[in-house]
């Protein structure tokens, strides 16, 4: 089948991954496995071995999303496939996704990089406020991302630098100024979480608060900081920094020590 799908595993909860295979295995001709170096490998085997067309690949260490993400690519590539769809390891998708996706790749001109979706999220409400069939867009997650191969690795692929957090938002960005699009449809195609997600109030708009781990809060403000380095993204990336701070302060718990992994994100990232 030239679909694939690719999921990024790091100590998964078994429960919620066996949920997620069992929701796409049967949509694609392979279900590529990345296994970042978890713990529990050997509930992992367990699972896998009820399903029939698993690929699966460990790194002994957690190599970062980014460098999973380019695994995926590289083997669905091997495998035939010339669209793999990207998975978080506790995404759920609709047993039609495959199905939709599909249909507007064969509708698709060339330069379609990404086919994305509306979602679900488990913890808050997200608006997408898209009317139509489907609409072009500048950004999408990479979970539930139905990737072109050819057009990911046209543009280098996902950069490892990053390891986790604003991966996406940098193929994204490599895709867009490279004159390739990303295509969202007004289906919603899978549930999923980001982190542990409610939902405030800022400065008089509704706002999502993350609840990351300190190191999270790290990865992002640093790999934002290269960003607007690498993109030349001028101010608007430091006031999304700043008030991501500021929010943290306000909403979150253990709130000094998220600031200064927040603050030595920044300093590191001026350094990449």
């Amino acid at each position: 089948m030239e679909y694939a799908a690719g999921i990024v595993l790091y100590n998964p909860e078994i429960g919620r991954l066996r949920e997620n295979i069992s929701a796409i295995s049967p949509q694609v001709g392979n279900v590529i496995i990345i296994d970042n170096g978890s713990k529990n490998t050997d509930d992992i085997a367990m699972l896998l071995a009820d399903y029939g067309n698993i690929r699966y690949i460990r790194n002994a260490e957690n190599c970062g999303i980014a460098r999973a993400l380019n695994q995926i690519i590289d083997k669905a590539e091997e495998l035939g496939a010339s669209w793999v769809l990207s998975l978080d390891q506790d995404t759920v998708c609709e047993p039609d996704i495959i199905e939709r996706y599909a249909g507007m790749a064969k509708r698709a001109k060339d330069d379609v990089a990404i086919i994305t979706s509306k979602y679900k999220d488990r913890s808050v409400e997200v608006d997408f406020g898209i009317s139509g069939e489907y609409e072009k867009v500048s950004f999408c997650i990479t979970s539930g991302a139905f990737n072109n191969i050819r057009c990911i690795k046209a543009v280098g692929g996902f950069d490892e630098k990053l390891f986790i957090d604003m991966v996406d938002y940098d193929i994204c960005y490599a895709l867009t100024r490279g004159g390739y699009k990303i295509v969202r449809m007004n289906y919603t195609g899978f549930l999923h979480e980001v982190g542990r997600s409610v939902t405030k109030r800022f400065l008089g708009k509704p706002i999502i608060i993350f609840n990351h781990s300190p190191l999270r809060k790290y990865y992002w403000a640093r790999n934002s900081i290269y960003l607007k380095r690498k993109y030349k993204l001028g101010l608007g990336a430091d006031k999304r920094v700043i008030n991501r701070m500021i929010q943290t302060l306000l909403y979150e718990t253990d709130k000094l020590t998220k600031l200064k992994s927040m603050c030595k994100g920044v300093a590191d990232g001026y350094k990449m």
